[in-house]
């Protein structure tokens, strides 16, 4: 584009710092054009993050300027290194000239959010690895053909079936879907526009484990992303208008790591099969750029959920989870009260609170005189002291960390 300025080069020393973990100002990264440079974490949620080193044509400090968050990790030269500065009011006329560029910052961040994703899992199932498998869209459906949601059961059913033909409960899928064919209908309406659909409350957009190239931005109302583990449900995210999701099978060629299913009735989509996804990234370039924004929001969010993952205590998570909630809409611990978009249930599922410990935590939480229920939603009048809460519980779990009560994650 014309009217951008021009990217400039910046010369960074052996030993300088280049980020520095936990700064909250910077509106640029960089992109290593000679050198190489050390990324460090203060403290490693995933061990094999603990280091890393990286070189020419790797980006530095993406996630937090198109975030607009604070840096999630130190990056220090370990050889002399020049570096193209990008502010991030650059990005789109950079990606606009220059689609390769996007393409590979939108591939890589794909790539951390489903590692992240599975690393959450692996915690949240007490397992080193709780990767999808093939097996994934038939136990799911069997989960909601125990709570008797069959709509649901008989899209996961089918879905296995058709993309796993030769899988090892094709047999139990097929006697399952005779059975409750009763429910068979359509997932959405097709709408006036090619890429329009519309979903009605409940109906499943795509499922974790099955096939799938398409990513989707909403257009109208909410989508709740999910995953079924140990028979408890845990709400990954609750997205809302502008989001865009399912990016990951779009461009890994992967099955979906978790499920997305409509909020609201009326909930419109936009589909943006494969096949047009690369034309996109050409002459649209805002589109991109929304999407990388987004990717990089999901990415330092993920960060956070591994985090308050980590908290042992069940209500700690959920207090933890509520100020995450706030710093992501940038609400400060003066501001006004809140009222959050969801309810104690979801809250629940959000903070994987087990099935057998959600009465006593829920008890607990709502007689908390600070938080209030509003039309189903929960309200907190003093904001400061869920922010202090948050805080208390991560400290007590750094605490007990610390004296080895606590086991790293793997």
């Amino acid at each position: 584009m014309s009217d951008v300025m021009p990217l400039s080069i910046v010369n960074f020393k052996k030993g300088m710092y280049l980020l520095v973990e936990g700064k909250h100002d910077e509106k640029r990264f960089f992109i290593i054009r000679e050198g190489y440079v050390k990324i460090t974490k203060q403290v490693s949620l995933i061990k094999d993050e603990a280091e890393s080193v990286i070189g020419p044509g790797d980006f530095i400090g993406i996630v937090p300027a198109m975030a607009q968050r604070s840096q999630i990790e130190s990056a220090q030269a370990v050889t002399d290194v020049a570096v193209l500065a990008v502010d991030n009011t650059q990005f789109e006329g950079l990606i606009q000239n220059n689609t390769p560029i996007a393409m590979k910052i939108i591939q890589q961040f794909s790539r951390r959010i489903r590692y992240l994703n599975n690393a959450l899992t692996g915690i949240a199932s007490n397992s080193a690895s709780a990767g999808t498998g093939t097996d994934v869209l038939f136990k799911t459906g069997q989960y909601y053909m125990k709570l008797k949601m069959n709509l649901q059961a008989y899209y996961m059913f089918k879905r296995y079936v058709e993309c796993y033909p030769d899988g090892e409960f094709v047999g139990q899928a097929s006697g399952f879907l005779e059975t409750l064919k009763a429910f068979n209908e359509a997932p959405f309406e097709a709408g006036s526009d090619d890429f329009l659909r519309t979903y009605n409350k409940n109906k499943i957009i795509f499922a974790d484990g099955e096939l799938g190239e398409s990513l989707y931005i909403i257009q109208k109302g909410t989508v709740k992303i999910t995953k079924i583990l140990n028979g408890n449900e845990i709400i990954l995210a609750i997205l809302k208008h502008g989001d865009i999701f399912g990016e990951m099978a779009l461009l890994e060629n992967k099955p979906r790591s978790a499920s997305a299913i409509a909020q609201e009735d009326g909930t419109v989509l936009m589909e943006v099969v494969k096949r047009n996804f690369e034309l996109m990234a050409k002459t649209k370039p805002a589109i991109i750029n929304r999407l990388t924004r987004m990717l990089s929001e999901r990415i330092w969010f993920s960060y956070k959920q591994l985090a308050n993952a980590l908290i042992k205590d069940p209500l700690g998570r959920m207090y933890d989870y509520m100020t995450i909630i706030l710093e992501k809409n940038n609400v400060t611990p003066s501001a006004n009260p809140f009222v959050f978009d969801f309810g104690p249930d979801e809250l629940l599922k959000m903070a994987a609170v087990p099935a057998d410990q959600q009465k006593i935590v829920i008890a607990q939480l709502l007689n908390d005189k600070v938080i209030k229920l509003d039309k189903g939603k929960i309200f907190v009048n003093y904001i400061d002291e869920i922010f202090k809460l948050g805080s208390y519980y991560k400290k007590m779990n750094k605490r007990e960390a610390a004296q080895g009560r606590i086991k790293e994650p793997r």
